[in-house]
């Protein structure tokens, strides 16, 4: 399951500065979104194939990783199946980059554990050439402008060897192994790999976000992923 992200964490300590008491502006709108006043709709959902959720594995940055002869490292983390498409469109973003592990008799289950993530926000390329959308914002009521057909994917990412180098703890850089790579080393050899522009196919990397590695509550998994009918392929039109 995926993890609940915080959004709009200025409007939410604006609101706490005033008392939860604003009446205007977007703190205002803000505030009348939570009390239900301001509905939520979303224009360009994705088909519900897209939106299934499978598990994968990664290696966690938050334990000592066993390296001992056939140890099993990986714990099940999540991904969509239009955060894996989305994934799929840059031949360079490679299960290896990310660290990512399908063999599920090569994982393990901590239900405490949500994996580090990487957003991907893809455009399709055309789109660029074209004039932006002004739009509102149906929370805020702030006014934006946006390309047409922009999609998200959240991708999990842990320990891997495939970064050019690791930094230990004095700075030194030095070959990566699964007991020295750190988060910071493989979250900048995926800026790296995605860099703001990048093609891959009919989809330009328009912006990239990062989401560290945490071990909360208790939840469950079970899940496997879609397949036949049921395995949506691509990315969902606008």
């Amino acid at each position: 399951m995926p993890r609940k992200k915080q959004r709009f964490g200025k409007l939410h300590q604006t609101l706490k500065e005033t008392n939860y008491s604003a009446t205007s502006g977007a703190a205002g709108e803000y505030l009348n979104y939570l009390k239900g006043t301001n509905k939520l709709t979303v224009d360009r959902k994705p088909d519900a194939k897209f939106l299934k959720i499978f598990n994968v594995g990664v290696t966690p940055f938050g334990e000592e990783p066993n390296t001992g002869s056939g140890a099993i490292t990986a714990i099940q983390a999540s991904i969509t199946v239009q955060g894996d498409n989305i994934k799929s469109l840059f031949s360079a973003a490679t299960d290896a980059a990310f660290g990512i592990e399908r063999d599920f008799t090569k994982m393990l289950i901590d239900a405490s554990f949500y994996a580090a993530e990487c957003v991907i926000t893809v455009v399709p390329t055309a789109s660029l050439t074209q004039a932006k959308t002004q739009k509102q914002s149906k929370i805020t009521k702030r006014n934006y402008k946006s390309y047409a057909g922009v999609r998200s994917g959240s991708v999990p990412y842990g320990r891997t060897t495939t970064v050019p180098d690791a930094q230990t703890e004095g700075g030194t850089a030095t070959t990566p192994t699964l007991a020295t790579v750190s988060e910071e080393d493989v979250r900048k050899s995926l800026m790296d790999v995605l860099k703001k522009g990048t093609v891959g196919g009919q989809y330009t990397v328009l912006g990239l976000h990062f989401i560290p590695e945490e071990f909360v509550e208790v939840r469950s998994f079970d899940r496997a992923k879609p397949t036949g009918s049921n395995l949506a392929t691509g990315v969902p039109a606008s």
